[in-house]
C-alpha cells in the first residue's frame, strides 16, 4: 500500500510530493516489510494544517530523485491498492515523469470503489471505512505510513471477515523498470501519544518496519542520542522533547529496528557510566530503571534488577521483624533461610531477640540470660519449623481460601467456553446486491458533483469506471481507468492471494 502526502491538491499546478508510505502486504494479510520517508520536494509548504508537514521537517530529506530507485523496488511485482485511486497516480506519473521514466501498466485496487459496490453507507472515507470494518479509529492519520497502515489492517479484515466470498479478476503483477537505490530515508514518526507505555515506545511504534534497514546517518544518531540524554536527565519525556526526538529520527534515517539498536546502545553506555566506580548506587539504579522503561530496553538492566529485588526480599520477606540470636556453629543453615526470607541476626541477647537458637551450647551465657529473661530457646530443626510456619501464615493471609481460588478458575474456562464469535456489525451494511457498472455510475459519477472532503481535505475524484460482470452468481467486478491514482496498500500475490473484490486498472504513465 501507498500513500502520499503533497504540498497541494494538482501536480500540474506545481504541486509535489513531500511524505511516501509503503506497506507490502501478502493477500492473506501477512504484513512483510513497510518503507516510509519524508520527500524534499523542492518548494515551500503551505499546507501543513492538512498533513503536519512543515518546511522544518523536510530539512535534509531526499528528493523524489533519490528515492525513486526504492518506490520502483517496492512497487515492481505488486498489485497497488488505494483509497481514492486516481491522486496518488497523477503525482506518481508526474514526479517519475520529470525523471524521464514511463512505467507500464500496474493492477490495481481502489478501495473507495469496492467500499461503495458492497457497503451502502453514507461516507466512504477512508477513517470511516476502517472504523466501521476494523472498530478503531486510524492512527497517525495524516501521514503516509500511517494512512497505508490503516487501509492494509481494512483490507484484510474486509477480505477475511466478508459475508461473501471475494476473488481477484485483474491482472497479474508485473515487473518495473529498475532504477538506481540509494536507501536514503528520513522517516516521520507522526501522531506521537504518550499512551501507556511512554513517548519512545510510540515514537518507535510510528516509524517503518523494514526488512532490511539502512544504516543511519552517524551524525544524526549522535544529536539523538544527546537529546535523549537531555530529555532523560529528569527522569521523564514530555511531549515536546518527544517532538523534537522524532525531528531528529527523521534526520538520521532511523527505522523501527535501528532506533531500538540505538535505545540500547545509548542505555548500555549509561550502565557502563554507573559501574565506572564498581557499585551501582540505588539512586543510579532507579535512574537506569526509569531510562530502561522509556527505551523499552528493561532487559539490559535486568540483572541488576534481580540483585536489587533479592536484596529487598531480604529486607521485605515474611520474616521481616524477626530478630534470631544464633549461638553455637550447628545454626548456620536455618540462619541463612531465615535471613533470605526478611529476618535479621542478633549479637547479643536484647529485649528485640524472638528467638535464640542454639544446639549443644547450653553452657553459653547468652542462653543462660536469654531462659532468665523469658526468651524461647529452641534447636535448629525446631527454630526451621517455627519460621517455616510463619512464612506460611504471612503468605497465605487472612482470607486465604484454596476452594475459592479452583472455584475462580473453573469459572473463567466456563465463560471462555461458551463465548461465540459474533457477526461483525459492519455485515449490516453489506449491500443484498452489488451494484452494477451502471448503477454505480448513477449513484457516484454522474450525480455527485459536490466538494467531498477526505482525510487530506481534498475533493474526491469519482473516477469514471465500468466495470464488466462474469455470470457468476458471486460476480467480480472489473474496471479500468486512465491514469487512476493510489492512496493505500501494495498487496503482493501470495499465501491466500486472489481474494479481492474491485479492481482497478492502474496506468503509471
Amino acid at each position: 500500500m501507498i500513500d502520499l502526502e503533497t504540498t497541494g491538491l494538482n501536480p500540474a499546478r506545481g504541486s509535489r510530493i513531500c511524505e511516501v508510505g509503503i506497506v507490502r502486504m501478502r493477500g492473506d494479510g501477512v504484513v512483510l516489510d513497510e518503507y516510509s520517508t519524508l520527500v524534499d520536494p523542492g518548494m515551500r509548504i503551505t499546507n501543513d494544517e492538512y498533513h503536519g508537514i512543515t518546511n522544518a521537517d523536510v530539512k535534509g530529506a531526499p528528493t523524489f530523485e533519490q528515492v525513486a530507485g526504492d518506490l520502483l523496488a517496492y512497487v515492481s511485482g505488486t498489485i497497488v491498492v488505494g483509497h481514492n485511486l486516481e491522486f496518488e497516480d497523477k503525482f506518481l506519473t508526474a514526479e517519475f515523469g520529470r525523471l524521464g521514466i514511463n512505467l507500464p501498466a500496474i493492477p490495481g485496487l481502489c478501495t473507495l470503489v469496492m467500499s461503495r459496490m458492497h457497503l451502502d453507507l453514507y461516507g466512504y472515507r477512508l477513517d470511516e471505512i476502517a472504523n466501521l470494518v476494523t472498530g478503531e479509529w486510524p492512527r497517525a492519520a495524516h501521514s503516509a505510513l500511517g494512512d497505508a497502515r490503516t487501509l492494509a489492517l481494512t483490507l484484510s479484515k474486509f477480505i477475511s471477515e466478508a459475508p461473501q466470498r471475494l476473488v481477484w479478476a485483474g491482472g497479474a503483477p508485473v515487473p518495473l523498470p529498475p532504477y538506481p537505490r540509494t536507501g536514503f530515508i528520513a522517516p516521520r514518526a507522526a501522531g506521537l501519544r504518550r499512551g501507556t507505555e511512554g513517548w519512545l515506545a510510540t515514537l518507535t511504534a510510528r516509524l517503518p518496519l523494514m526488512a532490511q534497514s539502512p544504516m543511519p546517518r552517524p551524525q544524526g544518531v549522535a544529536e539523538y542520542q544527546a537529546m535523549l540524554g537531555h530529555a532523560l536527565a529528569d527522569g521523564r519525556i514530555v511531549g515536546e522533547e518527544a517532538g523534537q526526538l522524532a525531528v531528529l529520527a527523521a534526520r538520521a534515517g532511523l527505522t523501527q529496528t535501528t532506533a531500538r539498536q540505538v535505545h540500547e546502545h545509548f542505555l548500555a553506555t549509561v550502565r557502563a557510566r554507573a559501574e565506572a566506580d564498581g557499585i551501582v548506587t540505588p539512586v543510579e539504579l532507579k535512574e537506569l530503571q526509569r531510562a530502561a522503561k522509556e527505551l523499552a530496553a528493561s532487559h539490559l538492566i535486568s540483572d541488576l534488577e534481580e540483585v536489587a529485588r533479592a536484596d529487598r526480599a531480604k529486607k521485605n520477606g515474611p520474616l521481616k521483624g524477626w530478630r534470631l540470636l544464633p549461638v553455637g556453629d550447628a545454626s548456620g543453615e536455618v540462619m541463612d533461610f531465615a535471613v533470605t526470607n526478611g529476618a535479621t541476626a542478633a549479637v547479643n541477647v536484647t529485649k528485640t531477640v524472638r528467638l535464640v537458637i542454639a544446639a549443644d551450647a547450653a553452657d553459653d551465657p547468652r542462653v543462660m540470660k536469654a531462659l532468665a529473661e523469658g526468651i524461647r530457646v529452641v534447636t535448629p530443626e525446631q527454630a526451621l519449623e517455627i519460621l517455616q510456619a510463619e512464612i506460611s501464615a504471612k503468605r497465605g493471609g487472612l482470607f486465604a481460601n484454596p476452594e475459592g481460588q479452583v472455584l475462580s478458575e473453573r469459572l473463567a474456562a466456563e465463560r471462555e467456553q461458551q463465548a461465540r464469535p459474533g457477526r461483525p456489525e459492519w455485515h449490516e451494511a453489506w449491500r443484498r446486491r452489488e451494484l452494477s457498472p451502471a448503477d454505480y455510475r448513477k449513484e457516484f459519477v454522474d450525480r455527485h458533483t459536490e466538494w467531498n472532503r477526505t482525510p487530506r481535505g481534498e475533493r474526491v475524484v469519482h473516477v469514471s469506471v465500468q466495470p464488466q460482470s462474469s455470470p457468476r452468481a458471486q460476480r467480480v467486478n472489473k474496471t479500468a481507468a486512465k491514469q487512476s491514482g493510489c492512496a493505500g496498500v501494495l498487496l503482493v500475490i501470495g499465501g491466500v492471494g486472489a481474494v479481492l473484490a474491485e479492481v482497478l486498472r492502474q496506468v503509471l504513465a
